[in-house]
């Protein structure tokens, strides 16, 4: 049986090797052979968190009466309610409900003035990941609201350093440069 033998001029099989030794050529070349990862460097750090404080004015009808910072993993929400009777939501509690609040935001994001619409435009909702500004109509006073917008500034700068890579760059061919020297 005879052999075919492909000759050194065969274009497809001489396109394929090119291609090969350049994708292999693209991890080893260069004098900077370092593994750069998203996200190393220096720590992000971590904002504050939030004290929110609901009043209940009427019958399932909250208002945010207050807001400030705390310690970081500290966040609470005070539920001041109609009778007089005051709970909060920490911990894993607050979590939970807060985690509702995000799987669910587009029930929030149509307005009312119940517990969960109001918790949702609070700071609170804004640590959950609402992207968008609180709405002055959920605040019983405008300038509570203007208290945590300094807080929200941070809280949207970590989002942003959190989510980027260190060095800049991104993609396949991060930490190489063309030129001469490459």
């Amino acid at each position: 049986m005879k052999k075919k033998y492909l000759t050194i001029g065969d274009l497809k099989r001489n396109a394929f090797i090119v291609a090969a030794a350049a994708c292999m050529g693209l991890t080893s070349c260069g004098p900077n052979n370092q593994n750069e990862e998203w996200n190393t460097g220096d720590e992000v750090k971590v904002p504050d968190g939030i004290i929110t404080e609901l009043t209940e004015e009427a019958p399932d009808q909250w208002k945010i009466t207050d807001e400030r910072t705390t310690a970081p993993g500290q966040s609470m929400a005070i539920l001041k309610y109609n009778d007089v009777r005051v709970d909060t939501l920490q911990g894993l509690e607050l979590q939970n409900q807060l985690k509702a609040l995000a799987d669910n935001q587009q029930v929030y994001q149509q307005g009312g003035f119940g517990m969960g619409n109001v918790l949702w435009w609070s700071a609170l909702g804004y640590m959950a990941g609402r992207n968008m500004g609180p709405r002055a109509g959920y605040y019983a006073n405008p300038n509570t609201m203007n208290n945590t917008a300094a807080w929200r500034q941070n809280v949207q700068t970590y989002r942003q350093q959190s989510t980027a890579p260190r060095s800049g760059r991104s993609g396949f061919f991060r930490g190489r440069s063309g030129g001469a020297g490459a």
